[in-house]
């Protein structure tokens, strides 16, 4: 088949999926209370679809597919190194000069004396550890190989999370539409839901192993929390109900810190959604306390467990192993979160990761990586909606403006924290945010949409298809982007049949 021919089919499907959620649609007259069978069937349909395009493509390079492991299969060690009761990863071509050094974490020193180490790990009394966090092996890789007696490839375990990450943003957009927002058409739902969760996962689609699995697994345990813990305040018939999912979500939000310990700063949202809980049952007295005490309970419990792996490893159970890094700059000064609070760098972070425009490229496909407001203008769009006072006054009667505040307050925190703990920022950080960032812009145009006229509420729910369209696509841009080895710069002859494709054949 032509790249001619498969381009108009691409043009050809993209139009016809943008005739579908026109103004006068079908699609967008409906809602999340007027949806049928068949629209039902639709979301299904499309969500398996999101699941695929996003996960399959992560086995395309054999840098991060597991052809060429290196250092990116810690996780399958880690599963090894258990089972034959360690907690180390266990090398034997240690380097003694590493043994020797007084800091063996001072790179150019290593560099200076031919120090070879195995990179991007933690290594502490003459030990190599994997700093990142255990609860990846806990529920997948000790499990499958356990099960089926071979060892899970890193990429298949981000594939698994990307996976259930994508169904849970489905999962708690079409809650959240449906409790607070029953006029957002079923088209805005649908296409809002598939754009964010690829505007949030594209990075892990290039360069999936290790680092992204990290990346995963957090944002999976994060969302699928949020979802459990809105069920318990807002969607439960009885307290009984309420506790047995709020205990889903505070086990879910306990085990981020064991995946990645920025992203487990969105446990903070628990804390407006417990106050409003506790303002509508607050006449129960010691009942509620003892719901409130069991609701806590999996935060204790995960907490303790992970100081414990982190004591029985470092002698500090504060210590994941973020200050023991053999890795591109000295990071044992970075044990203290305030022992080297730099202003000027926190402020520069912060613009570099919100603000920051990089210019477009002439060769295909011309995006580069930009802030996040940049690389996706739909999330501005959002905010112009979030600062319109009808709708500030809708989210108040709602009673979500605390929620909303804390989320507004989320992607600034994580930044700030991963600027503090890390010599640099990184794309791949980013996919931290995304998440948030399209979970704000959900709830913005959500409420935007109930304070809308109702002559021009098609309209609007028109525009934010539109700009789930333009966001999708600058998704797959992102992706397709030469890049830390990803597939395009493995086989770049790729790159030229995909932009072949894009143009109709013309270039």
């Amino acid at each position: 088949m032509s790249n001619t021919l498969i381009g108009c089919l691409f043009w050809g499907a993209v139009l016809a999926a943008l005739y579908a959620v026109r103004p006068n649609g079908g699609l967008n007259s409906l809602t999340g209370e007027t949806a049928g069978r068949r629209e039902k069937i639709v979301l299904l349909v499309l969500a398996a679809s999101v699941v695929l395009l996003c996960t399959l493509p992560m086995s395309l390079s054999p840098y991060w597919n597991g052809e060429f492991p290196e250092h990116r299969n810690q996780y399958e060690l880690m599963a090894e190194a258990i089972l034959d009761g360690r907690l180390h990863l266990e090398y034997d071509d240690v380097d003694p000069k590493l043994l020797e050094m007084e800091n063996p974490y001072d790179t150019m020193k290593r560099i200076e004396l031919g120090v070879s180490v195995h990179w991007d790990h933690a290594f502490y009394n003459g030990r190599h550890y994997m700093y990142f966090g255990i609860v990846p092996v806990i529920l997948l890789f000790l499990p499958f190989r356990l099960v089926t007696g071979v060892t899970l490839v890193t990429y298949q375990a981000t594939q698994i999370f990307t996976g259930l990450f994508i169904v849970g943003m489905f999962a708690l957009f079409r809650l959240v539409a449906k409790k607070f927002f029953p006029s957002l058409s079923w088209a805005a739902y649908l296409s809002l839901s598939a754009a964010f969760s690829m505007m949030s996962v594209w990075y892990l689609a290039g360069e999936p192993a290790l680092y992204c699995t990290a990346i995963a697994s957090g944002i999976c345990m994060e969302v699928w929390s949020l979802y459990f813990f809105v069920k318990a305040v807002w969607d439960s018939p009885n307290d009984r109900r309420a506790v047995l999912w709020g205990v889903a979500g505070s086990l879910c939000g306990a085990l981020a810190f064991g995946c990645r310990p920025p992203i487990a700063l969105v446990n903070l949202l628990a804390v407006p959604m417990l106050l409003h809980y506790v303002r509508q049952k607050r006449r129960d007295g010691g009942r509620l306390l003892g719901q409130v005490a069991l609701v806590a309970l999996p935060y204790v419990v995960v907490g303790v467990l992970l100081m414990a792996y982190n004591y029985a490893r470092f002698d500090n159970p504060f210590e994941f192993g973020q200050s023991y890094q053999l890795t591109v700059t000295d990071q044992s000064a970075y044990g203290s979160l305030f022992s080297h609070i730099n202003l000027l760098q926190l402020f520069n972070g912060l613009m570099n990761n919100f603000v920051k425009f990089s210019p477009f490229r002439e060769e295909f496909p011309h995006v580069t990586f930009s802030s996040v407001l940049v690389n996706f203008p739909a999330l501005v769009f959002a905010l112009f909606c979030l600062a319109q006072r009808d709708t500030l006054a809708q989210l108040k009667r709602l009673r979500l403006r605390g929620f909303m505040a804390v989320l507004c307050l989320l992607p600034v925190l994580i930044t700030a924290s991963e600027v503090l703990m890390s010599p640099y920022l990184m794309e791949r950080y980013r996919a931290d945010i995304y998440w948030l960032m399209g979970l704000l812009a959900f709830l913005s145009f959500g409420a935007f949409c109930e304070s809308a006229p109702e002559a021009s509420r098609k309209r609007w729910c028109f525009a934010f298809s539109a700009a789930a369209f333009l966001t999708a696509f600058k998704s797959f841009l992102l992706w397709v982007k030469p890049f830390d080895f990803n597939f395009t710069e493995c086989f770049p002859e790729y790159l030229d049949k995909i932009e072949s494709i894009l143009s109709l054949g013309l270039r």
